[in-house]
C-alpha cells in the first residue's frame, strides 16, 4: 500500500505539472503572437537561457541632487560605451508604493538603455510615511533639471531627455511632467503607472484591509487620507487630472491582467489624440517585467525602445 501511495502522490503531481506546463504555453503563446504582430522578436534562448545580460552590467557614476527644499537625493547614471558625442537620456523614477524602493532598483533598465546609446539616470525620491504626495513629484521635477544642469559634463542633449517609471514611479512620472514646470521632459513613459487614483481606489476597494480602525493602503498613506477626508489630494494627484498639459509623447504599457493597477484604471486617460500609444500585454499581470527575460518583458522593451527612438527624431 505504501507503494501505492507513493506511486499516486507522484501520478498526481505530475498531471499537475503538465496542467500548469499547458497552461504556461497557452500563455506564452498569446503572448508570442501579440509580440509578433507589433514587430518585435522576443527570443525564447534569451528567455530560459541568457545570461549575458548580467555578466556585462556597468556600475553608475553615483552623484547627490539637492531639491528645492534642500533635500539631498542619491542617484546613479549608466553611460553607453561611446560616450563621444552627445545623446539623449532617460530619467528613471523607480515604484514601492511610494513607500519603498530605492534608485537602484531599476538598474536593469538603466544598463539595457546604456546598451542601446542612452544615459540612463536612476533617481531618489522622497518616501513615506507621512505622505508625500506635495513632495514627490516634485522631486522628480527637479532630477530632471539637475540632468539638464549637468548635461554638458554628462554629454546629455538637453532637448532629449524622457521620463520612465515603473508602478508608483509611472504615476510619478506621468504627473511631474504633466504639472507645467521647466524643464520638460519631452517623453515619458510608465509602465504599470496609475493614473486615475479615485478610480484606481474604487477599484481595489475588495483588497481594502483596516488596523485600529484605519484604513491600509498605500493610496492612502501617500495621499495621508482617503477620498473623502482629501478629496483634492487626489484629484490633484492623478495624471489624468492634468493630461492636456502632458508632454505630446507618452506611452503606457501595462499588463491586460494587472489585478493592482487595473487596465479599465488606465483607458481613459488615453483618450486624448496626442496621447496614442497604449499596450496592454496579453496574459501579464503587474510586475511583468520582474521576470526580465519573460515574453512580456522582452516585448515591452521593444514598444520602448521604438518609442523613445521616435519621441526623440521628432521636433
Amino acid at each position: 500500500m505504501a507503494v501505492v501511495a507513493v506511486f499516486n502522490g507522484y501520478l498526481v503531481f505530475a498531471v499537475i505539472a503538465a496542467v500548469t506546463a499547458g497552461a504556461q504555453v497557452c500563455v506564452a503563446g498569446a503572448q508570442w503572437g501579440q509580440a509578433l504582430a507589433m514587430g518585435a522578436r522576443p527570443s525564447l534562448f534569451a528567455a530560459l537561457f541568457d545570461l549575458t545580460g548580467f555578466l556585462r552590467a556597468r556600475a553608475p557614476e553615483t552623484h547627490e541632487l539637492v531639491s528645492r527644499d534642500g533635500a539631498r537625493l542619491p542617484l546613479g547614471v549608466w553611460h553607453p560605451a561611446d560616450r563621444t558625442e552627445t545623446g539623449p537620456a532617460v530619467v528613471l523614477v523607480h515604484g514601492g508604493g511610494w513607500a519603498g524602493g530605492n534608485w537602484r532598483q531599476l538598474r536593469a533598465y538603466a544598463n539595457w538603455l546604456a546598451d542601446n546609446g542612452y544615459r540612463a539616470v536612476c533617481i531618489s525620491y522622497r518616501l513615506g510615511p507621512p505622505a508625500r504626495w506635495d513632495v514627490a513629484p516634485f522631486d522628480v521635477i527637479d532630477a530632471v533639471r539637475w540632468v539638464e544642469t549637468h548635461a554638458d559634463e554628462l554629454g546629455v542633449d538637453p532637448d532629449r531627455i524622457a521620463l520612465f517609471g515603473s508602478s508608483a514611479g509611472g504615476h510619478l512620472a506621468l504627473l511631474a511632467a504633466s504639472l507645467g514646470e521647466q524643464p520638460r521632459p519631452r517623453a515619458v513613459v510608465s509602465v504599470y503607472g496609475p493614473v486615475d487614483l479615485l478610480s484606481l481606489y474604487d477599484a481595489l476597494r475588495r483588497k481594502r484591509i483596516s488596523r485600529a480602525g484605519r484604513e491600509v493602503s498605500p493610496l492612502v498613506d501617500f495621499l495621508g487620507g482617503t477620498p473623502h477626508e482629501v478629496a483634492e489630494r487626489w484629484e490633484w494627484s492623478s495624471p489624468i487630472a492634468h493630461v492636456e498639459s502632458a508632454p505630446a509623447h507618452v506611452c503606457v504599457v501595462t499588463g491586460a491582467r494587472d489585478q493592482w493597477v487595473p487596465l479599465e484604471t488606465i483607458t481613459p486617460y488615453m483618450v486624448a489624440p496626442e496621447l496614442p500609444t497604449l499596450v496592454a500585454l496579453k496574459r501579464a499581470d503587474h510586475c511583468f517585467d520582474l521576470i526580465w527575460r519573460s515574453i512580456s518583458a522582452q516585448t515591452a522593451r521593444f514598444v520602448v525602445l521604438e518609442f523613445l527612438r521616435q519621441a526623440f527624431a521628432s521636433r
